[in-house]
């Protein structure tokens, strides 16, 4: 097989980074020489924290009291007028989650994260995330991640382009001023092997200023409980953080991730019941053939590699009393490369009507006729500049922030897809007699040996299926104001962003609708954008809140091509919604909780219409427009306590009721039906066990459950049958396969800590965590199978500079 097309990244380069790594543990800790000096570094680090640095707060559990994703400037989650969730490297930790990927659903609201860039949150799905406040398909690993921040609903669009549902940030780690080192390493069921190596500390403290770095690496490997599947990961990570004399900071990062997944899952695929006769109008879709997908559809040659290779830079500065300004730079190269992942489980038919001579057919799933490879080539970047005025008016009696954002983003991709050959190639030829699977009538796995597809991709002989260029340039500011009144009770804020948004895409296979293009030409389109934001946080009583924002978004889909653009009713998506709800604390602010509700339409999505052409004439065709309407509706309940110093406890809960309005007049049946993919309600519960003090201080235990309810997936026409009468669209069978839903289900968690007495100078961690305790069969939204229960060791040893 070819070797995938990955990021260009020196392996020179990753040797001397995990060399130095390992050189950390080599060296002796610097120690402080006393703990009034240790006093003293930590209260000036704290001095020098600017607007836009978010503090530790290590007395919370597994939930961070600031956010910077929120608003772009350190904010208290609290303070904010809308909801603002964040998971952290600890809880990633303590309850083994390797890889972030569509495992992570505790967020109430939020399911269905994929390494490739896709979400689903409150339900609207995303194909894009962020990374560092900046564009980012996806493409990360656990190792180097602090913490994830989730910002729901149309407020994310202050950073531009955003789902409806809003969006999500994963934050990198950053330098610390503490010298430590740490070696992990983590061992389980279906071949799970996982090291990760991190080192952090001082580099040098000049005249100049102080310079700190954070180093990580980290390899992994999973081999799921099928034939073939693999899944490996290379992670590495470097970043400098220097404080200047002045106060300012600047941080440069480099990170580097590849993942190579060796003949992935496949889908369980639909079964749908012929009833025994040869009529189809009672033909009707049951459900999933679960069993079958715990077997591998595509065999040793295939392959579905994503990589990134990332330089992010960010500069901030208080100015003066009142000014602060970030800039953050960002440069970006990704790769997708994959073969062979189109030939899997095909739908299938039960119960087929018997033969003329009384012989009942086999039952049989055919795969894909022809494997094909997609390469997908993007690269991209961008730049951010904040200034923010921090001041008082009114005697000091009105505190004011004003926030002045300029963001610029570029886009661009390249795809040559192939087919593996032309029809009649030999190599096709011999495929199609043996693709077709004959299943076992009472299992419905495979009744013999399973041929697979045994060539890898010969450039030379492949047919292109699609051969594209495209470009997205956004040029984008904010301006919003916030104004706290009545000695702080109340916490006002509006605002609006405004984005102009240039597509230059280019088809060199090209297309006949719309008709009128010339293969190869560009297409240029603008588009622009004013949205307006606000809202209120009013201090009820010092441990009480109320809240609500109004805000409106734009979409850029990233399935949006030359075609879509040529087109001239293009339209981008928008959105606009509300949330409102309480915050608040009890028990000292021991507890505490936001209960929030949320209101969202979108617009301009993609449908058909039944439209007559010419009108008057009764000839009635199907024509795609942006026409297409979704409303959401729905509410969450998050809440973290600390119980004491000893237990935490912790949960998040949400409801969505997610729906099409408008489906398009060629569909009118699907008006009202749930979308797709969009699980109702989702969520979590936990309890952390960590005494500070007494014979088990060194003992730590966590025990989780998340929960996902059923959930719709299929399209809301699908399996529905139309028919043009009267002008009107009737339906005039259906197999009911749009009702289907995988089955809900609960996945428990569980994780145990020991931490050896001191040895060397190093601390020793060893931990047994089970995941799927009660070893639950399930399908996943996507119809992959669910994780059987897995049990992993972990030992890790860490070494840091005494306060």
């Amino acid at each position: 097989m070819n070797p995938p097309c990955t990021p260009s990244f020196p392996r020179a380069s990753l040797v001397v980074a995990f060399a130095a790594l390992a050189a950390a543990f080599s060296l002796p800790a610097q120690t402080a020489p006393a703990a009034s000096a240790a006093a003293a570094a930590r209260q000036e680090d704290a001095i020098q924290l600017s607007a836009f640095s978010v503090k530790a707060d290590e007395t919370r559990g597994y939930a961070p009291s600031e956010t910077l994703t929120g608003s772009r400037v350190a904010t208290k989650i609290i303070d904010l007028p809308y909801t603002v969730n964040v998971m952290t490297s600890e809880f990633f930790e303590d309850f083994a989650i390797f890889e972030l990927s569509d495992n992570v659903v505790q967020i109430g609201g939020f399911t269905g994260l994929d390494v490739g860039g896709g979400f689903n949150l409150r339900g609207f799905s995303s194909t894009s995330q962020l990374r560092d406040g900046f564009f980012r398909l996806g493409r990360y690993g656990s190792s180097n991640v602090d913490r994830m921040e989730i910002i729901k609903g149309s407020n994310a669009a202050i950073y531009g382009r955003t789902s409806p549902g809003g969006m999500l940030n994963m934050i990198s780690k950053s330098p610390k001023s503490r010298e430590s080192q740490r070696l992990l390493l983590n061992y389980g069921d279906e071949g799970t092997q996982r090291v990760t190596l991190e080192s952090t500390g001082p580099v040098l403290s000049t005249s100049l200023g102080k310079t700190n770095y954070v180093l990580t690496g980290s390899h992994y490997q999973k081999e799921f409980d099928m034939e073939y599947a693999r899944n490996r990961n290379q992670e590495y990570y470097l970043a400098l953080g220097h404080t200047f004399p002045d106060g300012s900071n600047l941080q440069v990062s480099l990170e580097y991730f590849l993942q190579m997944r060796h003949a992935p899952n496949s889908a369980a695929p639909l079964i749908t019941d012929l009833k025994g006769t040869a009529s189809n109008l009672d033909d009707e879709a049951i459900g999933y053939a679960k069993n079958l997908a715990g077997y591998n559809a595509f065999g040793p040659v295939s392959q579905l590699d994503r990589g990134n290779t990332g330089i992010n830079a960010f500069y901030d500065k208080k100015l003066s009393s009142v000014w602060s300004t970030r800039l953050g730079a960002n440069r970006y190269w990704a790769r997708r490369w994959d073969f062979n992942q189109n030939t899997g489980w095909g739908a299938f038919n039960i119960n087929p009507a018997p033969a003329a001579n009384g012989t009942v057919p086999a039952i049989t799933t055919a795969r894909g006729a022809t494997p094909n490879t997609t390469r997908i080539i993007e690269d991209g970047g961008g730049f951010q500049g904040d200034l923010l005025a921090h001041y008082r008016t009114n005697g000091n009696k009105l505190e004011h922030r004003t926030l002045v954002t300029v963001d610029i983003n570029d886009y661009y991709r390249w795809d040559p897809s192939l087919n593996y050959a032309g029809p009649t190639n030999p190599d096709l030829i011999a495929w199609n007699a043996v693709r077709t699977v004959t299943l076992d009538r009472n299992t419905l796995a495979p009744a013999g040996p399973v041929a697979y597809w045994p060539k890898p991709l010969d450039p030379t002989i492949g047919v292109k299926t699609r051969h594209q260029k495209r470009r997205t340039t956004v040029f984008g500011g904010l301006l919003r104001h916030q104004t706290s009144f009545l000695d702080g009770r109340l916490l006002t804020f509006a605002g609006a962003r405004y984005d102009d948004v240039r597509f230059r895409d280019r088809d060199f296979i090209g297309f006949t609708a719309p008709a009128g293009y010339v293969t190869g030409a560009m297409v240029d389109k603008k588009v622009d954008f004013l949205k307006p934001n606000a809202g209120f946080n009013y201090k009820v009583t010092p441990s009480f809140r109320v809240y609500a924002s109004y805000s409106e978004s734009y979409f850029v889909s990233q399935n949006d091509n030359a075609a879509a653009h040529f087109d001239p009713t293009f339209k981008s998506e928008v959105a606009d919604g509300w949330d409102y709800g309480f915050k608040g604390t009890l028990f000292n602010e021991r507890l505490n909780y936001t209960v929030s509700g949320f209101y969202a339409t979108r617009e301009n999505v993609s449908v058909t219409d039944n439209v007559e052409t010419p009108l008057g004439s009764g000839n009635f065709v199907l024509v795609t427009r942006r026409e297409g309407n979704q409303l959401v509706r729905g509410y969450e309940i998050d809440v973290t306590w600390r119980i004491n110093d000893t237990y935490y406890a912790g949960g998040s809960w949400g409801h969505v009721y997610s729906i099409y309005t408008d489906f398009g007049s060629a569909f009118p049946a699907a008006i009202g039906r749930r979308v797709n993919g969009i699980s109702p309600q989702n969520g979590s519960l936990y309890l952390k066990y960590a005494p500070p003090s007494g014979p088990l201080k060194n003992f730590s235990a966590n025990i989780g459950v998340s929960y996902v309810a059923s959930t719709p997936t299929e399209a809301p026409n699908a399996g529905d049958t139309y028919a043009t009468v009267g002008g009107q669209r009737v339906v005039t069978r259906s197999t009911n396969q749009w009702r289907l839903r995988v089955p809900s289900f609960n996945v428990w968690s569980l994780g145990l800590h020991y931490r050896l007495p001191q040895m060397g100078g190093m601390d020793h961690r060893v931990s047994l965590n089970v995941n799927n305790l009660l070893d639950r069969d399930y399908l996943r939204v996507n119809r992959l199978i669910g994780e059987k229960r897995a049990i992993y060791f972990s030992y890790s040893i860490n070494r840091a500079a005494r306060r």
